[in-house]
């Protein structure tokens, strides 16, 4: 890839921020960390990001809230549901709003490096046709 790319991490937990800064970051890619709903779609309304990797369970605004906001703001967001708790009725909701994929923790870093591979693949393609 010759340019990384621009990936937005919100999850109220600083264990997962950091290991997608960690992992996301040697190869190339512009991290930015929220630590909620709120944040998250400040920082979306001060630039642009290729992937938003986003907690479904967070404290005051959930993920799927979170998500909605977001795509107001940006309508072509790609976006990747995170979970460690068993709620397979907001993933399903997520998905049917328009959310790519979802992850389940704890996270296998292979499982993070080809998701966002295949994001970016989709966004290439989706770019190419218009």
């Amino acid at each position: 890839m010759a340019q990384g790319a621009n990936i937005l991490v919100v999850d109220d937990e600083q264990v997962i921020l950091d290991l997608f800064s960690r992992v996301l970051g040697t190869k190339g890619h512009k991290i930015t960390t929220a630590k909620d709903g709120y944040q998250a779609i400040e920082e979306v309304k001060k630039g642009k990001f290729d992937i938003i990797f986003l907690d479904i369970i967070m404290p005051g605004m959930n993920g799927l809230e979170t998500y909605k906001k977001i795509k107001e703001v940006d309508p072509n967001a790609h976006t990747i549901m995170m979970t460690g708790y068993s709620v397979e009725e907001l993933i399903e909701q997520a998905m049917l709003e328009g959310v790519q994929d979802c992850l389940r923790k704890p996270f296998d870093i292979v499982e993070i490096m080809k998701t966002v591979e295949k994001v970016l693949e989709i966004k290439k393609l989706e770019e190419r046709k218009t």
